[in-house]
């Protein structure tokens, strides 16, 4: 009888470490993806993940890297440092590794425009954020204008020539309004052009090299509001709007117009009315034109067999004047 009750007391602690061990494995499954972090970047969330998180935490198409304790975005074939990540305008900031202060001007290992990027792309480069641009250039001659900020060449291939011929160089910076083609001396070659964020410009009086590369490693600010289209409207099967200027997307109703026209904006009954009458002009007039095809076809083979018939005539009147003596 005691050899049976510890035989049940066995069979119970068994069970009971089964059901602890099920109950753990459970929790761990339904347990919610907790925030990455990578050196000094922390609470890497949705729809970011590092390299590494598991399966079923945030979306591949925003998979990010932790390398050196620094984050690392790769995109087209380049490597870019994470500044900053705001998930309240869906904005990531990222700097080329090849930027950095110093007592000489470096400039990017990789070139990337807004150019680079298409529509469905999970990264957008927003033309209504802005961006400015940094032109490189050696002249032949010194520039006393003060919008040409004289810089220290890191390296010859750094977007400047380095010649006896041409031993100035300056940068030229400005946004897309401000910075002209006709801005650029004569005497000057022009080098690389860089892009970053369009931060606080320098009064013209205070502009430097070293500004110059604090603005530079400002980095550029991308857009991931592509993730909103996806999750709200493409999930549905229809189109998207994204509005850069207030971060939001707008899904689009399969009721309403497709493209943005004057027939846009009139009632949905007029516009009925309109594709009705439409309807009805087609099925009245379309009979009608192709019986004007028709009798113009018909006219034209009528002629040919009147001309013909001419002809014919004509050569047996000629034979009939040859034959008589």
């Amino acid at each position: 009888m005691m050899l049976n009750k510890e035989k049940l007391v066995g069979v119970g602690l068994i069970t009971l470490l089964h059901l602890c061990f099920f109950s753990v494995c459970v929790a761990g499954q339904n347990q919610p993806c907790r925030p990455s972090s990578c050196g000094d970047m922390l609470n890497i969330s949705d729809p970011f993940r590092l390299k590494g998180d598991p399966s079923g935490c945030g979306d591949s198409r925003y998979e990010l890297a932790c390398e050196n304790n620094r984050t690392i975005l790769n995109l087209y074939r380049g490597k870019y440092y994470v500044e900053e990540i705001n998930y309240q305008n869906y904005s990531i900031r990222v700097v080329d590794p090849g930027l950095k202060k110093g007592n000489c001007l470096s400039t990017p290992l990789y070139h990337l425009t807004p150019e680079n990027f298409s529509y469905d792309h999970p990264y957008a480069w927003p033309y209504d954020w802005g961006f400015r641009t940094t032109v490189l250039m050696s002249c032949s001659r010194p520039i006393s204008d003060g919008k040409f900020i004289p810089i220290t060449s890191c390296n010859s291939t750094n977007g400047t020539t380095s010649s006896s011929s041409q031993p100035y160089h300056y940068a030229l910076s400005g946004d897309g309004e401000s910075l002209q083609v006709g801005d650029l001396p004569g005497s000057c070659t022009i080098g690389k052009s860089i892009f970053s964020k369009l931060g606080a410009a320098s009064e013209p009086g205070n502009r430097s090299m070293s500004s110059l590369q604090d603005q530079l490693l400002l980095g550029i600010e991308l857009s991931f509001l592509q993730i909103q289209c996806i999750r709200e409207c493409r999930v549905k099967g229809q189109s998207c709007y994204m509005d850069y200027t207030v971060n939001s997307v707008k899904c689009d109703d399969p009721n309403s117009c497709k493209e943005l026209s004057d027939d846009c904006y009139k009632p949905v009954w007029l516009r009925g009315l309109i594709i009705i009458l439409q309807i009805i002009f087609a099925s009245i007039y379309t009979p009608i034109i192709a019986a004007g095809i028709l009798g113009r076809a018909l006219l034209g083979v009528v002629l040919s067999y009147g001309i013909y018939k001419l002809r014919q005539r004509h050569i047996s009147k000629h034979d009939t004047t040859k034959e008589i003596p």
